[in-house]
């Protein structure tokens, strides 16, 4: 989506919530919709969950090429969360953003507060769920985790929701109203374009 007025970049939205709260399902709604936003694929060391598709999901790599691409500089950020590592890579979003298309981030609070740093300009979006509990039911009934993985995943949750105020935006994924977490990142990406000053961003 290029701004109409006049930006000659596109827009970089960073998308962050506790693992559970309905991320990927937020972001795959969006592109059924024909959203017309780059979905960047980051890179993990973790192994795949079932359904995920590397290249879709994320790049599944090595501990050994992590650490290569790192080594030089081929990562925009890069945290580990839950005893695995995870990267963003550079070249495609600079890309992306250079021919005036906008990029949209999938990571967690450690990679969003990177960014922040780097990328002062990007947009911040933080999803959030109802509440610990509902969140803990969601957690459960995907049966992706160990019980000690849970159980990490929750106490990891309370550090993030903590984080949500250095958002730019904060959207609650109400179980059984994704349809309106969904028009509500739908409608931040379309206010961002509508700015009387566009965001400059620059990777």
């Amino acid at each position: 989506m290029t701004s109409k007025q006049g930006a000659t970049h596109g827009l970089l939205f960073v998308l962050s919530a506790p693992s559970g709260t309905g991320k990927d399902t937020v972001i795959r709604r969006l592109k059924e919709q024909g959203l017309p936003i780059h979905i960047s694929v980051s890179v993990t060391t973790r192994a795949p969950r079932p359904g995920e598709i590397n290249g879709v999901h994320y790049h599944f790599i090595s501990r050994e090429e992590y650490h290569h691409m790192l080594a030089n500089n081929e990562l925009l950020e890069h945290a580990e969360v839950h005893g695995n590592w995870y990267g963003v890579p550079r070249r495609p979003v600079r890309e992306w953003l250079a021919a005036g298309e906008d990029v949209l981030l999938k990571i967690d609070v450690q990679g969003a507060a990177t960014v922040r740093q780097k990328v002062p300009e990007a947009i911040f979006i933080f999803l959030a769920p109802q509440s610990i509990d509902e969140l803990s039911r969601r957690l459960s009934a995907r049966r992706s985790e160990t019980q000690e993985d849970r159980a990490r995943r929750l106490a990891d949750a309370a550090y993030e929701l903590e984080q949500q105020q250095w958002y730019d935006y904060r959207v609650v994924n109400r179980q059984g109203h994704l349809d309106e977490a969904v028009e509500k990142v739908k409608a931040i990406i379309i206010a961002e374009h509508c700015r009387v000053q566009p965001r400059h961003i620059e990777i």
